[in-house]
C-alpha cells in the first residue's frame, strides 16, 4: 500500500491548529494535578503528535509545481 502525498495547501491552517492545541495543553497542565481532565489531555496530546508528524511529512514533500524541485 502506498502512502498518499499530503496536500500542502492547508499547511498554514494545520500549523495554526497545532499552535492553538499547544496553548490549550499548556493551560491545562498549569492546573493542579487533581483538577486536570486527564482523558481530554491524553486525546489532545495524541492528536497534537499526529498533527506534528503530518506537518513534518508535509515539509519534507514540498516541491515546486513547475520543476519538481524542493522548495
Amino acid at each position: 500500500m502506498t502512502k498518499k502525498k499530503p496536500i500542502t495547501a492547508f499547511l498554514g491552517v494545520f500549523e495554526e491548529n497545532l499552535q492553538k492545541m499547544k496553548k490549550s495543553i499548556k493551560k491545562e497542565l498549569e492546573r493542579p494535578s487533581s483538577e486536570r481532565r486527564k482523558d481530554w489531555l491524553k486525546r489532545q496530546l495524541k492528536e497534537a503528535k499526529e498533527l506534528r508528524n503530518l506537518l513534518k511529512d508535509m515539509a519534507e514533500t514540498k516541491t515546486c509545481p513547475h520543476c519538481g524541485g524542493k522548495i
